[in-house]
């Protein structure tokens, strides 16, 4: 998958209530995702090339002995765009992928040539973040990260009508997060034309990409992979979207660790 620069992270997407598939031991194999599935996004911001973002599955990791998809997440803002504002964003996810809950979270970010870092395991059973100095925080039961919920939400029964609140955030303050799916059409993106559900959702905080009281919307194939093909936000006079340039499958996992 080729790398292109982009602005404005798309994090802190979703929350998620537990989808069938999380309950049996072969979720795995029932997950429309694989490792090699990649995601290669054209971004625009107030109507003007902005960069561009990829998301993709690198692998089947194993973390604590657990098998787990590693998710990596990069964002760049484009020569253009970054005179005004530079960002650059590098994240990684450790989603269990037995049980689709977050394991572990990474994120590197440079905005105008300061780099932060971000970084925590989960423990489930505690329902706890830990940073690196040993800090912990609260987290939502069956947490999920804002990288991971990028998969988590292809995980649910969507059809027009449905309606999901979901509480499972990392951060319990960022919960409910409710969405509807409003309707299904056809939408054509860079990367093609798509039978799509059209999702609204609802965010309770500020934090990521999507705002309080905007119209934040995402677009996913009605086929059962979900891919997300087109995502947008409009606050006010700003206006954000992504629009799917270059998808790749992977392969579905035949052993698991």
């Amino acid at each position: 998958m080729h790398r292109h620069p982009w602005t404005l992270a798309l994090v802190g997407l979703l929350a998620a209530a537990v989808p069938a598939a999380s309950q049996t031991a072969s979720g795995i194999r029932s997950a429309p995702f694989y490792p090699g599935e990649s995601m290669e996004y054209a971004v625009g911001y107030g109507g003007l090339p902005a960069g561009s973002l990829e998301i993709g599955i690198d692998k089947l990791d194993t973390l604590v002995g657990r098998p787990a998809y590693h998710i990596v997440f990069r964002a760049q803002s484009n020569r253009a765009i970054s005179y005004l504002y530079d960002i650059a964003s590098f994240e990684e996810s450790w989603f269990d992928a037995r049980e689709f809950y977050s394991l572990r979270y990474r994120r590197e970010s440079t905005e105008n040539d300061k780099t932060r870092t971000k970084e925590y395991v989960f423990d489930q059973q505690r329902q706890v973040r830990i940073e690196p100095d040993g800090d912990v925080s609260p987290a939502s039961p069956r947490a999920v990260d804002q990288v991971a919920m990028f998969y988590y939400v292809r995980l649910l029964p969507l059809e027009p009508g449905a309606r999901f609140v979901l509480r499972n955030q990392a951060d319990p303050d960022d919960n409910p997060l409710t969405i509807e799916v409003l309707k299904k059409e056809r939408i054509r993106v860079p990367a093609g034309s798509f039978d799509a559900f059209v999702l609204d959702l609802d965010v309770k905080t500020d934090g990521g990409l999507f705002k309080k009281g905007g119209e934040n919307r995402i677009w996913v194939t009605t086929d059962p992979r979900h891919v997300p093909v087109k995502i947008s936000s409009k606050v006010g006079i700003g206006s954000f979207e992504a629009e799917l340039v270059d998808y790749a499958r992977g392969a579905p996992v035949t052993s698991v660790r």
